[in-house]
């Protein structure tokens, strides 16, 4: 079996509370259960990413439904793994939904044709002057 269908039910109602606490609906952005991260999107980012399944289920257990957000500022701080799982899908779960690319104005991955011999705009705009008359600045990096 593997880990995303070890999800209950209850746990999914428990990460839509923290998704929407998260997200919530703001103009014409709807909330994060509104657009299903709870559901068949969590789905998808845990079979994506299943390096945080174990994280995402400790944050679950973490949290009391009750005190939802002392629960969730308290594994901000005592589990920021745990609490980053959670984070990550949500928000990877809400930016994968269609109805945000749609209000978002993101048409998804398109083909662009591209002429390796051309030259950039960016090169020939004056985009990159400015940066370029200041020159190189960095930290070099410590020795071993």
């Amino acid at each position: 079996m593997s880990s995303v269908n070890q999800i209950t039910a209850d746990m999914r109602k428990l990460f839509g509370r923290i998704a929407d606490m998260l997200i919530p609906a703001y103009k014409q952005f709807p909330s994060a259960t509104a657009v299903g991260v709870h559901e068949k999107l969590l789905d998808d980012v845990l079979a994506f990413r299943p390096d945080i399944v174990e994280s995402f289920r400790r944050g679950l257990a973490g949290i009391d439904a009750d005190a939802l957000s002392k629960s969730i500022n308290d594994l901000s701080r005592d589990d920021p793994e745990a609490f980053n799982a959670l984070t990550l899908a949500a928000s990877g779960g809400y930016y994968m939904a269609p109805e945000v690319h749609t209000v978002l104005g993101y048409p998804g991955q398109e083909s662009v044709s591209y002429n390796p011999h051309d030259v950039a705009d960016y090169l020939t705009n004056h985009m990159l002057e400015r940066t370029m008359r200041r020159g190189p600045i960095y930290r070099p990096t410590p020795q071993s």
